[in-house]
């Protein structure tokens, strides 16, 4: 339901129901990598997760752009989250997969804005912060790595409240008619779940965009991770103490070209896309 205040600002409110089916990553069985440490598998017996959403948001319109501020609480029946286990064949590995907890209540507020300082400039960003509850069984090793058994294995119900905070900003600049800039800025805050504090993560992307021909080609140069930030560090008790530093080949330089043949009149129907409606991973591995 949308209430219009002004001609410049509006009040919004609505609900939604969401299901995310597990992706195919997540029911996969056969080992995807392997550590001297760490397997990796997924778990076939996952079930879907529902996501109830509720939301009120406020926006205000103006000469260069808008503002939006909302507040929301989301309520998710069985989350698809990743899980550690104790490996059953030798108690000093683990295996890494997926399954679904008990539900999860988050609730917070988002701040995101969409902004023309000047002709050549645009910038879009957002900002979110919220709390959540997170509930679900785990595994801890009772007593040393070195001699257990399956009977030192305890099933723990854990409650985790956790506060987290993430950050977006996309900058486009003309550097003339024909020549654009872009640069994305991410951050995630450090947060929890039920096995692991998450260390925070960060990272720049950037790339130029050349248009000839009365922008029917174009020229691609983008640049992810400029300053190789991005790494993804956990450290934790269940099911046993241990750290880990994630780091994988997020540096890629990727040059385009691409040119439209044609008028428009005699352009292909474009295929309808399905809906992307599988469970996302939520960053790095985890």
């Amino acid at each position: 339901m949308t209430y219009q205040l002004s001609g410049k600002s509006q009040l919004q409110a609505s609900f939604s129901r969401r299901v995310d089916r597990p992706g195919l990553q997540q029911v996969n069985p056969i080992r995807e990598w392997a550590t001297p440490l760490i397997s990796s598998f997924g778990n076939p017996q996952l079930f879907p997760q529902f996501t109830n959403s509720y939301e009120l948001n406020y926006t205000k319109r103006f000469k260069s752009g808008s503002f939006t501020a909302g507040v929301f609480y989301r309520s998710i029946e069985d989350e698809i989250n990743r899980a550690v286990f104790v490996d059953r064949l030798d108690f000093n590995k683990i295996i890494l997969t997926f399954d679904n907890f008990a539900n999860t209540e988050a609730y917070g507020f988002e701040i995101s804005s969409s902004l023309r300082p000047t002709k050549w400039w645009s910038i879009n960003s957002s900002f979110d912060l919220f709390s959540q509850t997170q509930r679900g069984s785990t595994e801890r090793l009772n007593g040393p790595q070195e001699g257990a058994t399956e009977d030192d294995i305890v099933v723990e119900n854990v409650n985790v409240d956790n506060t987290a905070w993430n950050f977006r900003t996309n900058h486009s600049i003309a550097l003339s008619k024909k020549l654009n800039w872009q640069i994305f800025g991410f951050y995630r805050g450090a947060n929890r779940n039920l096995q692991f504090e998450v260390d925070p993560m960060y990272f720049l992307n950037t790339g130029l965009r050349y248009s000839f021909d009365e922008s029917r080609g174009t020229f691609s140069l983008n640049f992810s991770d400029v300053f190789n930030t991005m790494r993804f560090g956990v450290n934790g008790d269940r099911p046993f103490t241990q750290n880990g530093i994630f780091n994988w080949e997020s540096q890629n330089l990727y040059i385009g070209f691409s040119y439209r043949f044609g008028g428009g009149k005699y352009r292909a129907k474009k295929r309808r896309n399905r809906d992307d409606n599988t469970k996302k991973s939520s960053g790095g591995i985890f």
